[in-house]
């Protein structure tokens, strides 16, 4: 079979679809079962090959230049995205299954296996841009009519989607992410080094992940870690990774007072190549989101063997089970009081992150691949290809 993938994504600094895109497709290539081509913006690659760069493709002043200065950015970056894939697959890709990882499909004449990984701009619209949402709004109807089946990461997304489309089950199939083998425990004494360029210490603080935006619930979590008392912040800083995202200045002002006592950092976006050891050198990690598709974040740390807080709501439950703490995202003093717990009672968090580090195991990135290799020979044969 000839497939055909959007990896557009892979071109910018990864968020989750990023993430999705390169573990699918690298399990993918390893099951050497399918003809694979790549569209990267201005080419088209055949076979997986990882996009140029991981990190930024371009400077973050200059991306809010252009964020400021155009009247309707996301339309106007879809608009030019849509030009070049079109340009780029005009020849040599007859008869091919076009896989859209990134929920709106460009145009292409051929079937399409579509991968919706949530429904927050409709479940939550008022977590994210207003122009995100009007494209949303705009394009997943015919999205969904156009798609020959589609892939989406959790049962919950699928209740989502099913909520808002009634999609019938035939045509949903749900394929669980898994985290990168890289993700696992190491020892302290190999932390060092790689943490010193953090100005970290291993096991001497508290990790989240993820785009600094509202659907984090970030200010909840900077709310229960203010409750702790003063040497237990002082001991075990609350440490941020991730790039910028929607309403980053608001989240900024909460967290002034914790930022200037030393007790909150702010690490911006992470190279890919540091995340396990930044991961494997927290003490707890702590995921608060209000809203889901998946909660890769959360795997990647269990798989890392450490301990983990997280919320009961969305797919997290599914993620997470009996193998991590989960909290009603909005109460804070059950966020606080199991943190605590986490940090001060060390044989319970040892065994809280083996169990994480047993039930990361069980998610495999090379099933994801067969169960969405399964789905293009269904399309295959539905369509006579």
């Amino acid at each position: 079979m000839k497939i055909l993938v959007n990896a557009t994504p892979l071109l910018a600094p990864w968020t989750g679809i990023g993430q999705y895109i390169h573990n699918l497709f690298t399990a993918m290539h390893r099951l050497d079962a399918v003809d694979l081509h790549m569209a990267y913006g201005m080419k088209v690659v055949k076979g997986y090959i990882q996009a140029p760069s991981a990190g930024p493709t371009h400077s973050p002043w200059l991306r809010q230049l252009a964020l400021k200065a155009l009247p309707n950015p996301r339309a106007t970056k879809r608009l030019v995205e849509e030009l070049m894939f079109r340009y780029q697959t005009r020849h040599g890709l007859r008869g091919a299954i076009y896989h859209e990882p990134n929920y709106l499909p460009m145009k292409f004449d051929g079937p399409l296996v579509l991968t919706v990984c949530d429904m927050s701009c409709f479940d939550h619209p008022e977590t994210h841009p207003k122009e995100r949402v009007h494209l949303m709004e705009q394009g997943m109807p015919s999205a969904i009519e156009r798609a020959d089946h589609i892939l989406v990461i959790s049962q919950d997304a699928k209740l989502s989607l099913q909520r808002w489309f009634g999609v019938p089950d035939e045509k949903i199939t749900v394929t669980y992410l898994a985290a990168n083998p890289s993700f696992q425990p190491i020892e302290q004494a190999a932390l060092v080094n790689p943490l010193a360029g953090l100005g970290l210490i291993p096991k001497g603080y508290v990790l989240t992940v993820g785009t600094l935006e509202p659907r984090k619930n970030l200010t909840t979590l900077f709310t229960a870690y203010a409750k702790l008392p003063k040497p237990l912040r002082q001991r075990f800083p609350l440490v941020v990774a991730g790039m910028k995202g929607w309403k980053y200045d608001d989240l900024m002002g909460e967290a002034q007072a914790l930022v200037s006592d030393g007790e909150l950092r702010f690490l911006g976006y992470v190279d890919d190549a540091q995340m396990p050891a930044l991961y494997a050198g927290a003490t707890a990690f702590c995921y608060p989101s209000r809203y889901e598709g998946f909660g890769l974040p959360a795997l990647e740390a269990m798989a890392a063997g450490v301990p983990v807080l997280t919320s009961n709501a969305t797919s997290l439950p599914e993620v997470v089970g009996e193998a991590g703490l989960m909290v009603d995202p909005d109460d804070v003093g059950s966020m606080s009081d199991s943190l605590a717990l986490l940090l001060e009672d060390s044989q319970m968090a040892e065994r809280m992150g083996q169990l994480g580090h047993a039930r990361a195991r069980t998610f495999s990135w090379d099933r994801c691949a067969q169960e969405t290799l399964d789905v293009y020979r269904q399309v295959a044969r539905a369509r006579g290809l």
